[in-house]
């Protein structure tokens, strides 16, 4: 059954019949209501914004409430799931763009975009078999580290990333540019359908959407606007891959390449320019990993020496910061050990069965002289980055008030702003 969460999905159907898919019109003309549902009872009444365009009008006009309902209703029927602007589960990080889409058809289930670091990986239609292999051996590894991918569903190197996650039976998803029924690539409905029995197949168009060119770089803004990151596979001067690795750069977002196999070979040209232009090399799972460690350790799987798994559970009292704690506990075939320890900075050192040492250090900020919105924030912090919209909903205050306590923390060492307006501690 379709997961139609929101009560007002039928007006963003209809919104995105009346200006089209990619179309950011739309959030222009948006902002001067309350609700979307407040734009429709305008428009409908013949209460047109100032502004408009003619084309604009007569596309408005001619797109009927009983169409986005027919819809929802054949999306239904064929097992198609839409997810609107304001569904839970619609993709946090696609909220943040500048063109956000206003619906998403889906096969499959899109709420573990919210829950995993998202990797796109994107490359070659003919990758070479250096590529293919490094990019086989890389993905296996970083899967075990909790990371997810997306891809472009180009056949080639960004397939290869659904088909290794559904190997491994992971989580990934596939952007079209083209709508879910639509035969495109040719031959790959098999493959959309399992990937949407594990992860996801998404596209803002329409179900039968034949694509266009302009759909293709519409296309990879989501791609990068979903993903924390852009892993490069592989990509000459003029790869349609390097479009998404220059929209995540834009967006504020990370770019991973492969290093090249041989750079005189123009199948590699592009990854040396991204390389040149200060994109991150990788050798090994963990260099992609430990980019997002940091920020993101409660979304990965930490796997230190010998495959032993450590978790780190961090309790925080907000009335009595000088009491935090961490629990340390040590995973291995004969069984777990832990140790509580308590401070504002302590190291936790233990020799592993092969003789190596396993060591943690955690450091804890006093916050006894915080406001108690401050020690708030630093709480819902310790969790891992959050946008301000999060922030504001989590501790139902004024952006305005919001924004001053970010910055007062800001001065003090104790909060840094990423990109996109997303905040975590320092």
């Amino acid at each position: 059954m379709t997961l139609n969460r929101s009560e007002n999905l039928k007006y963003w159907v209809w919104l995105t019949i009346a200006f089209g898919p990619a179309n950011p019109r739309k959030w222009e003309v948006l902002k001067g209501y309350n609700s979307i549902v407040d734009f429709y009872a305008d428009v409908t009444s013949g209460r047109l914004p100032h502004g408009i365009l003619t084309r604009e009008k007569d596309s408005i006009k001619s797109a009927s409430m009983f169409t986005a309902e027919q819809t929802i209703a054949y999306c239904e029927q064929k097992g198609i799931n839409i997810y609107c602007y304001e569904d839970d589960d619609f993709p946090q990080m696609l909220r943040e763009i500048s063109n956000p889409p206003s619906v998403l058809f889906s096969l499959g289930d899109l709420s573990f975009l919210n829950e995993k670091v998202i990797i796109a990986v994107v490359g070659a239609r003919d990758a070479s078999a250096y590529s293919l292999n490094a990019e086989k051996v890389l993905l296996s590894s970083i899967l075990k580290k909790g990371i997810r991918f997306a891809s472009g569903f180009a056949v080639g190197a960004d397939s290869l990333a659904n088909e290794i996650s559904i190997e491994a039976n992971e989580k990934s998803a596939a952007v079209l540019a083209c709508g879910l029924e639509y035969d495109y690539p040719v031959g790959t409905k098999s493959l959309k359908m399992s990937i949407g029995k594990c992860g996801a197949v998404i596209s803002e168009y329409f179900p039968n959407h034949k694509p266009r060119s302009k759909d293709f770089v519409a296309r990879n803004r989501l791609l990068a606007g979903m993903s924390m990151g852009v892993f490069v596979i592989e990509a000459s001067e003029r790869s349609g891959a390097l479009s998404t690795a220059s929209m995540a750069l834009n967006q504020g977002k990370d770019i991973f390449t492969i290093v090249p196999h041989n750079i005189f070979d123009k199948r590699y040209f592009g990854q040396m320019n991204l390389l040149k232009d200060g994109a991150i090399p990788v050798f090994s799972s963990e260099d992609i990993s430990n980019e997002y460690i940091s920020n993101f350790s409660h979304k990965l799987n930490f796997v230190p020496n010998n495959a032993e798994l450590v978790s780190i559970e961090r309790k925080f009292n907000a009335s009595d910061s000088k009491e935090s704690s961490v629990t340390v506990r040590k995973q291995s075939d004969r069984g777990s050990r832990s140790l509580e320890i308590n401070g504002g900075h302590n190291r936790y050192e233990n020799e592993t069965d092969d003789g190596k040492t396993l060591s943690i250090t955690a450091t804890y900020v006093d916050t006894s002289d915080l406001s108690e919105i401050q020690k708030r924030i630093y709480d819902e912090l310790s969790g891992g980055a959050m946008h301000v919209d999060q922030l504001c909903e989590k501790l139902s205050i004024d952006i305005s008030l919001l924004f001053v306590e970010l910055t007062e923390l800001e001065l003090l060492g104790i909060v840094k702003s990423l990109s996109g307006k997303r905040y975590m501690l320092a």
